[in-house]
């Protein structure tokens, strides 16, 4: 008989499957890490674990494991996240929290720390009133420090000056490091106007789960989707990674 292994899981990505009327899904649990699993008959009407196998879906899963390879026999179903769907800006950039997760996850390498990271993300743009761009800008750099590529807002990468007081910064993204005013006028670097500067301050120096306490700042979209693009371009310099899901949306 094969053996039964229950996890904790979050579904990536799911696409339908030529035999079996099933779907192979791509998950994320924090004790095994990235994997691959197969859930058989999910693709006829009515099939109970239908549910189970969308995107977003977080659960209690129940592998049969039979040479390495993993088919869903049960799920128990946490939350589906299903409110992301109501709002385009939450559903575009929660797609990304996944693409994101899928990137950097290691297949069959525990990681808890990147998989709280997603699960507090998508509660916090499913339940609260929160600007789906600071999530994503917030969930890049928490993300990529998680994995290595971490970017220091607190000091210039050039003179080792104290950005705390800093009115206007640079980003650059060879090296993946800010610059103060004075290191940026000598350096190829993206330049920050002082409000985009200050709103990633402020963005940076709040939890992931307290960013609906920005919500009175009346960011504007404009300055946050420029630091969106600003964090896709980091994060493609960091990792060598395209954000596919983000193609249409800029």
């Amino acid at each position: 008989m094969s053996e039964i292994i229950k996890t904790t899981a979050i579904v990536l990505n799911s696409v339908p499957c030529s035999v079996d009327a099933a779907r192979d899904l791509e998950l994320f649990s924090p004790e095994m890490g990235k994997f691959f699993a197969r859930a058989r008959g999910v693709e006829k009407p009515k099939a109970k674990l239908a549910a189970a196998t969308q995107p977003f879906c977080f659960g209690e899963f129940s592998l049969a494991e039979r040479g390495g390879r993993y088919t869903i026999t049960d799920v128990y179903v946490h939350d589906t996240f299903f409110q992301l769907a109501y709002n385009l800006d939450s559903f575009v950039v929660g797609s990304s929290l996944l693409e994101i997760t899928s990137k950097l996850a290691q297949t069959g390498e525990e990681n808890l720390s990147l998989f709280k990271l997603l699960l507090t993300a998508l509660k916090v743009m499913a339940y609260e009133k929160v600007n789906p761009s600071a999530v994503f800008i917030k969930f890049i750099i928490e993300s990529l420090a998680i994995s290595g590529y971490g970017l220091n807002f607190k000091k210039c990468n050039g003179c080792g000056k104290s950005l705390d007081d800093q009115n206007s910064a640079s980003l650059i993204y060879e090296s993946g490091g800010v610059l103060c005013h004075g290191c940026g006028q000598h350096t190829d670097s993206v330049k920050l106007s002082a409000s985009e500067w200050q709103t990633l301050k402020q963005i940076v120096d709040c939890d992931i789960d307290s960013l609906a306490v920005l919500n009175d700042q009346n960011f504007s979209r404009e300055i946050l989707v420029s630091l969106m693009k600003d964090m896709t371009k980091q994060f493609y310099f960091r990792t060598s990674e395209k954000l596919k899901s983000l193609d249409k949306y800029f």
